[in-house]
């Protein structure tokens, strides 16, 4: 399988989950970490926190989806809810079934606004996994924090700077400081770098 990694706008869009075991609980609690607007559909589950509807699994529930999850132990079942959202070019994970499949779940690493996404094209999820408990270890505390800040200064610095290479040069050096300091880092002192820049041709 040849996939590219891509990051989509999910802002309201509705995933539909069809099963309701370890499996699909897995799959909620990693939308979780991006998404709330979560259906699951199946008979029995022990699933919280999302929109849960107890019942089989009827093809006019795709009418409320723009992602499906095929989560069954029914191998069938998953193959005829592919065939449906394929005919509705809905995208369509199902799981262990990587050639039924319109999109994929990689490993994820998430901090505030920070994804990380890993795949190993399904050679070695094990590889991705161990990669992604190594990424987690050794990012910065506050990234998610440092991230924020940068976010809020790309708002408002171009009015200062409008010359794009020095713009540059300042959100380096504040991100240089940012990261040394673990976002210990003031604002009067990062607004004493956008001065530097501002006033100086450095």
């Amino acid at each position: 399988m040849t996939v590219l990694p891509l990051f989509e706008n999910i802002d309201g869009k509705t995933f539909l989950i069809i099963g309701g075991g370890n499996t699909a609980a897995r799959k909620v609690g990693r939308l979780l970490q991006f998404t709330n607007r979560i259906i699951v559909i199946a008979e029995e589950t022990d699933i919280k926190d999302v929109k849960v509807i107890r019942r089989p699994f009827e093809e006019s529930d795709l009418d409320r989806a723009d992602f499906v999850i095929a989560a069954t132990d029914d191998r069938s079942l998953n193959r005829s809810i592919a065939a449906a959202c394929r005919e509705r070019r809905i995208p369509i994970n199902v799981v262990d079934d990587p050639e039924l499949c319109s999109f994929i779940f990689p490993s994820v690493v998430k901090r505030g606004d920070l994804t990380v996404g890993i795949s190993t094209g399904g050679a070695s999820p094990a590889y991705a996994s161990l990669l992604r408990r190594t990424l987690e270890k050794n990012l910065p505390d506050h990234i998610g924090g440092i991230l924020e800040r940068m976010g809020a200064l790309r708002k408002t610095v171009p009015a200062r700077i409008p010359d794009q290479k020095r713009r540059a040069k300042c959100y380096k050096e504040i991100l240089s400081e940012l990261l040394v300091r673990d976002n210990n880092v003031g604002d009067d002192e990062i607004d004493g770098i956008v001065e530097k820049y501002q006033y100086n041709c450095e």
